[in-house]
């Protein structure tokens, strides 16, 4: 597996929840149609968040379709369960005395209560949902921001190519958390716990 050089270079940590510390088992099929009988249309509302920003243009109809979206995700999110292993990791990271800061699509609300339940709600410096800003790309630009660090001190640690580009474009060092080939970034595994073998850190 290839490793990271000058680890301790790094400050901050960047995580993305859904797909990589935690899945939502959401129906989106079923959202989705629920949300296109609200706004009276037959459009495939693809990608979710920008198709919500583009069609709903009433801001009481925005706010009733997005707390449609998170009462299904803050039902997937009490399902979750404490992990031992993802648990460990954070605990080995802030041992090591980065910033970890997390970056998410989900709203806040479902999101800290999925890290409640998993047992990681504690460990960010920083929580930046979509309630905060609406794509990856801001998201880790406000997360870099607001912690004043720069971009080649941080790793985004992600499960989407689309989370790969945006935290490239910004100059920041990848760890995709997947085994689809066809994602990519500066390092890869197929579940985030590897972190911890790809910095070297097993026996730290």
């Amino acid at each position: 597996m290839k490793r990271l050089t000058g680890a301790g270079d790094l400050t901050l940590f960047i995580f993305d929840l859904d797909g990589t510390l935690v899945r939502f088992a959401v129906d989106w099929g079923e959202v989705k149609a629920r949300i296109r009988t609200l706004l009276g249309t037959d459009e495939p509302l693809s990608p979710l968040i920008p198709s919500i920003e583009r069609l709903a243009t009433d801001p009481r109809l925005r706010s009733r379709i997005y707390g449609l979206v998170d009462d299904a995700e803050m039902a997937a999110a009490r399902g979750f369960h404490p992990d031992a292993e993802i648990v460990e990791l954070f605990r080995r990271l802030v041992s090591l005395g980065p910033r970890i800061a997390l970056v998410t699509l989900q709203g806040r609300r479902p999101a800290i209560e999925a890290l409640t339940r998993v047992g990681l709600v504690g460990f960010f410096d920083l929580i930046t949902s979509r309630d905060d800003v609406k794509t990856r790309k801001e998201q880790i630009a406000a997360t870099l921001e607001r912690l004043t660090i720069s971009p080649g001190q941080a790793i985004v640690i992600a499960d989407k190519q689309a989370d790969m580009a945006a935290a490239k474009n910004l100059g920041c060092l990848t760890f995709a958390v997947t085994d689809r080939p066809e994602v990519t970034g500066d390092f890869k595994a197929a579940r985030a716990v590897e972190l911890l073998q790809v910095l070297g850190l097993e026996g730290a």
